[in-house]
Protein backbone atom coordinates (compact mmCIF):
# COMPACT_ATOMS: atom_id res chain seq x y z
CA UNK A 1 0.00 0.00 0.00
CA UNK A 2 2.88 2.25 0.81
CA UNK A 3 4.33 1.68 -2.64
CA UNK A 4 1.05 2.56 -4.30
CA UNK A 5 0.69 5.71 -2.20
CA UNK A 6 4.29 6.70 -2.91
CA UNK A 7 3.84 6.06 -6.63
CA UNK A 8 0.61 8.04 -6.62
CA UNK A 9 2.25 10.96 -4.78
CA UNK A 10 5.24 10.97 -7.15
CA UNK A 11 2.91 10.83 -10.17
CA UNK A 12 0.86 13.74 -8.88
CA UNK A 13 3.96 15.76 -8.07
CA UNK A 14 5.41 15.15 -11.56
CA UNK A 15 2.10 16.05 -13.18
CA UNK A 16 1.90 19.27 -11.17
CA UNK A 17 5.47 20.17 -12.11
CA UNK A 18 4.75 19.51 -15.78
CA UNK A 19 1.67 21.75 -15.69
CA UNK A 20 3.62 24.50 -13.96
CA UNK A 21 6.38 24.37 -16.59
CA UNK A 22 4.06 24.18 -19.61
CA UNK A 23 3.91 27.40 -21.56
CA UNK A 24 0.65 29.19 -21.13
CA UNK A 25 -1.17 30.11 -24.31
CA UNK A 26 -1.12 33.83 -25.00
CA UNK A 27 -4.19 35.66 -23.84
CA UNK A 28 -6.46 36.85 -26.58
CA UNK A 29 -5.56 40.47 -27.15
CA UNK A 30 -6.42 43.00 -29.77
CA UNK A 31 -2.93 43.31 -31.14
CA UNK A 32 -2.51 45.95 -33.82
CA UNK A 33 -1.96 44.75 -37.35
CA UNK A 34 1.43 45.25 -38.91
CA UNK A 35 1.39 48.56 -40.77
CA UNK A 36 1.80 48.48 -44.52
CA UNK A 37 5.16 49.45 -45.93
CA UNK A 38 5.02 53.18 -46.61
CA UNK A 39 5.09 54.22 -50.24
CA UNK A 40 8.58 54.95 -51.54
CA UNK A 41 7.33 57.56 -53.99
CA UNK A 42 3.94 58.81 -52.83
CA UNK A 43 2.29 61.78 -54.46
CA UNK A 44 -0.04 64.05 -52.53
CA UNK A 45 -0.89 66.97 -54.79
CA UNK A 46 -3.49 66.92 -57.52
CA UNK A 47 -0.73 66.75 -60.13
CA UNK A 48 2.72 65.23 -59.98
CA UNK A 49 5.81 65.03 -62.12
CA UNK A 50 8.72 62.62 -61.98
CA UNK A 51 11.86 63.47 -63.94
CA UNK A 52 14.05 60.72 -65.41
CA UNK A 53 17.46 61.47 -66.96
CA UNK A 54 18.01 58.53 -69.32
CA UNK A 55 21.21 57.50 -71.08
CA UNK A 56 20.93 58.28 -74.80
CA UNK A 57 21.62 54.67 -75.81
CA UNK A 58 19.06 53.30 -73.30
CA UNK A 59 15.92 55.23 -74.30
CA UNK A 60 14.35 52.16 -75.94
CA UNK A 61 14.92 50.14 -72.74
CA UNK A 62 13.35 52.84 -70.59
CA UNK A 63 10.37 53.17 -72.91
CA UNK A 64 9.89 49.39 -72.96
CA UNK A 65 9.76 49.25 -69.14
CA UNK A 66 7.33 52.15 -68.94
CA UNK A 67 5.16 50.59 -71.66
CA UNK A 68 5.08 47.32 -69.69
CA UNK A 69 4.12 49.22 -66.54
CA UNK A 70 1.33 51.04 -68.40
CA UNK A 71 -0.03 47.74 -69.69
CA UNK A 72 0.12 46.13 -66.23
CA UNK A 73 -1.65 49.04 -64.55
CA UNK A 74 -4.38 49.03 -67.20
CA UNK A 75 -5.34 45.40 -66.48
CA UNK A 76 -4.75 45.40 -62.72
CA UNK A 77 -7.38 43.87 -60.45
CA UNK A 78 -6.79 46.85 -58.14
CA UNK A 79 -8.99 49.85 -59.00
CA UNK A 80 -6.42 52.24 -57.50
CA UNK A 81 -3.71 50.91 -59.82
CA UNK A 82 -6.01 51.24 -62.86
CA UNK A 83 -6.79 54.82 -61.80
CA UNK A 84 -3.06 55.56 -61.49
CA UNK A 85 -2.43 54.17 -64.96
CA UNK A 86 -5.25 56.25 -66.46
CA UNK A 87 -3.64 59.47 -65.22
CA UNK A 88 0.01 58.59 -66.02
CA UNK A 89 1.63 60.10 -69.12
CA UNK A 90 5.29 59.81 -70.09
CA UNK A 91 6.73 62.73 -72.07
CA UNK A 92 10.12 62.95 -73.76
CA UNK A 93 12.05 66.19 -74.16
CA UNK A 94 12.90 66.79 -77.82
CA UNK A 95 16.42 68.08 -77.21
CA UNK A 96 19.05 66.20 -75.20
CA UNK A 97 20.36 67.52 -71.90
CA UNK A 98 23.83 69.05 -71.66
CA UNK A 99 25.47 65.68 -70.94
CA UNK A 100 23.72 64.04 -73.92
CA UNK A 101 21.15 62.21 -71.80
CA UNK A 102 17.44 62.40 -72.57
CA UNK A 103 14.89 63.87 -70.18
CA UNK A 104 11.64 61.98 -69.67
CA UNK A 105 8.86 63.36 -67.50
CA UNK A 106 6.12 61.24 -65.99
CA UNK A 107 3.11 63.53 -65.79
CA UNK A 108 0.67 62.26 -63.17
CA UNK A 109 -2.68 63.99 -63.60
CA UNK A 110 -4.74 63.38 -61.64
CA UNK A 111 -2.64 61.94 -58.86
CA UNK A 112 -4.11 59.18 -56.72
CA UNK A 113 -3.22 60.73 -53.37
CA UNK A 114 -0.59 58.84 -51.38
CA UNK A 115 -0.55 55.88 -53.75
CA UNK A 116 2.77 54.26 -54.64
CA UNK A 117 4.34 55.72 -57.79
CA UNK A 118 7.72 54.00 -57.47
CA UNK A 119 8.18 52.11 -60.75
CA UNK A 120 10.24 49.19 -59.35
CA UNK A 121 7.72 48.57 -56.55
CA UNK A 122 4.79 48.71 -58.95
CA UNK A 123 6.51 46.25 -61.28
CA UNK A 124 7.29 43.89 -58.39
CA UNK A 125 3.65 43.99 -57.32
CA UNK A 126 2.16 43.55 -60.78
CA UNK A 127 4.67 41.19 -62.41
CA UNK A 128 6.79 39.40 -59.78
CA UNK A 129 8.24 36.94 -62.30
CA UNK A 130 9.51 39.77 -64.53
CA UNK A 131 10.32 42.31 -61.85
CA UNK A 132 14.07 41.63 -61.48
CA UNK A 133 14.72 41.84 -65.22
CA UNK A 134 12.52 44.93 -65.64
CA UNK A 135 14.12 46.63 -62.64
CA UNK A 136 17.61 46.04 -63.99
CA UNK A 137 16.58 47.43 -67.38
CA UNK A 138 14.98 50.46 -65.68
CA UNK A 139 17.96 51.07 -63.36
CA UNK A 140 20.58 50.68 -66.09
CA UNK A 141 18.80 53.22 -68.29
CA UNK A 142 19.04 56.02 -65.73
CA UNK A 143 21.99 58.41 -65.54
CA UNK A 144 21.56 58.62 -61.75
CA UNK A 145 20.10 55.99 -59.40
CA UNK A 146 17.47 58.41 -58.08
CA UNK A 147 14.71 60.37 -59.77
CA UNK A 148 13.42 63.84 -59.03
CA UNK A 149 9.73 64.02 -58.13
CA UNK A 150 7.48 67.02 -57.60
CA UNK A 151 3.99 67.38 -56.15
CA UNK A 152 2.29 70.23 -57.94
CA UNK A 153 -0.78 72.37 -57.29
CA UNK A 154 -2.47 74.33 -60.06
CA UNK A 155 -2.23 78.05 -59.39
CA UNK A 156 -3.39 79.29 -62.80
CA UNK A 157 -5.49 77.44 -65.34
CA UNK A 158 -7.02 78.48 -68.65
CA UNK A 159 -10.44 80.13 -68.47
CA UNK A 160 -13.31 78.32 -70.13
CA UNK A 161 -13.90 79.73 -73.64
CA UNK A 162 -17.29 81.21 -72.69
CA UNK A 163 -15.83 83.28 -69.82
CA UNK A 164 -12.60 84.40 -71.48
CA UNK A 165 -12.20 88.17 -71.81
CA UNK A 166 -12.64 89.58 -75.29
CA UNK A 167 -9.39 90.39 -77.10
CA UNK A 168 -8.39 94.05 -77.18
CA UNK A 169 -8.55 95.72 -80.59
Amino acid sequence: MRTIALTLCLSLAMAAAAVAQAPTPPAATNQPTVPAVPAALPMAGPTGMVFHAIKADKTADFEAVMTRLRDLLAVSDDAVRRQQGAGWRVLKQATPLGDGSVLYVSLLDPVVANAEYDVPRLLAEAAPAEAAQLYEQFRAAHVQPTVQASNLTVVLAPLPAASAPAPKP
